[in-house]
């Protein structure tokens, strides 16, 4: 499989990993008032909470029976009293005694008054409770810095550049996870500088993305239908070479995706003052650029230039290619890890604190190089971490 080719199939199943972000979404005003003043609460300290608790904000909801959903059931004397339980505290003040022992409240709170609703309680309870790794020693942190080639100081430096610290951490599995996502968000973001995306160019992709409003019906349906050949495109990944039809599927997938994302790309041979544009057709058989540059723009469907980056002759010849698929592939792993996490109910992974916000920001980034390579070589970022 030819490297163009190998690039544009990696970044073209990551497309179908992450979600779009975007702050479209938003409640309604007034029934965003109406719910405050039903549970005497204000703006600010409702979305700390959704922060703190659940990694998400006011603006991830569209309408308040989806907010009450995530939030589940206030706290009441009956499911208070079933926690503990489940959980065998003789009594509230000795839930309160472990809830302040590990952070979680200070002395003279109310339990009721911190976490308003039971699973927010539970989950972080249950965090605590439950075996949730090892704990940090002096050797199994050496092992760790080993595996990460890293010195003390190193972390140390690494965590600060994050506004994280290795206090934040009890166990090594959690500071293993924190450490692998700052790890790669810096080596994706390395990459997308080198390829000449500039600071500038990836807010103006990041504000585009910020204008599509993913509860738009046609954009769940178009990926419903994009689903099934993404999944006969990632067996195809496995494959010495494509075949025409399949490097013609992945370049129509491409830009199907762009457009879905009101995107689009322009490639350029450049060498010089010689710019040959490309057409679609020229790209999908081409083999290599025989001693000229890639370039490749990037526009909004209304035809403004966002960003543009080049992948210059001797790019093509070193191990940048196999390196990106690689990164690609990490990015990929990394995701399903947080997912995995996430899914699991315990969002709190330091004391006091919760999962590092890393997969979403570096991810961001990251969807911002890779919407450029993946149209060529690159496209964007999140989750989000969210998660898969």
């Amino acid at each position: 499989m030819n490297k163009i080719h190998k690039i544009l199939l990696a970044a073209v199943l990551l497309l179908g990993l992450f979600p779009i972000t975007s702050s479209a979404a938003a409640l309604a005003p007034a029934d965003l008032a109406a719910f405050l003043e039903e549970t005497s609460w204000n703006e600010k300290d409702l979305d700390t909470y959704l922060q703190y608790f659940y990694d998400m904000s006011i603006n991830d909801f569209d309408t308040i029976a989806d907010l009450k959903e995530t939030l589940g059931e206030p706290i009441t004397e009956e499911n208070l009293q079933q926690l503990m339980k489940d959980y065998e505290f003789a009594n509230e003040q000795d839930l309160v005694s472990f809830l302040v022992e590990n952070g979680e409240m200070e002395k003279g709170d109310n339990v009721r008054n911190v976490f308003r609703y039971i699973d927010a309680l539970d989950s972080t309870v249950g965090y605590y409770k439950e075996d949730s790794g090892t704990p940090i020693t002096d050797e199994n942190l050496k092992t760790l810095l080993g595996d990460h080639h890293l010195t003390m100081k190193e972390l140390t430096d690494l965590l600060a550049k994050n506004d994280d610290s290795l206090e934040n951490y009890k166990t090594i599995e959690d500071l293993d996870l924190a450490l692998t996502l700052y790890e790669s968000g810096k080596e994706a973001l390395d990459l997308v500088s080198k390829l000449g995306i500039t600071e500038k160019e990836m807010e103006a992709i990041t504000k585009h993305f910020e204008t599509i409003d993913v509860n738009d019906p046609a954009i769940e349906e178009k990926m419903t239908e994009l689903e099934p050949r993404l999944l006969a495109l990632r067996e195809a990944d496995q494959a010495a070479d494509l075949t025409e039809g399949q490097i013609t599927e992945v370049f129509n997938i491409m830009k199907e995706m762009l457009s879905l994302v009101h995107l689009d790309a322009s490639f350029y041979l450049v060498k010089g003052n010689e710019k040959i544009a490309l057409s679609d057709s020229q790209l999908i058989k081409m083999k290599d650029t025989n001693g000229h540059d890639l370039l490749i723009e990037i526009y909004n469907t209304d035809g403004v230039f966002l960003a543009d980056m080049l992948i210059t002759e001797d790019m093509f010849s070193t191990e940048l290619i196999d390196n990106t698929v690689k990164d690609i592939k990490k990015v990929e792993k990394i995701e399903k890890i947080v997912q995995k996490t996430a899914s699991q109910q315990k969002p709190h992974t330091v004391k006091g604190g919760k999962l590092p916000n890393t997969a979403g920001n570096y991810a961001e980034g990251i969807f911002v190089g890779l919407i450029l390579i993946g149209t060529g070589l690159f496209f964007f970022r999140k989750r989000n971490v969210s998660t898969l």
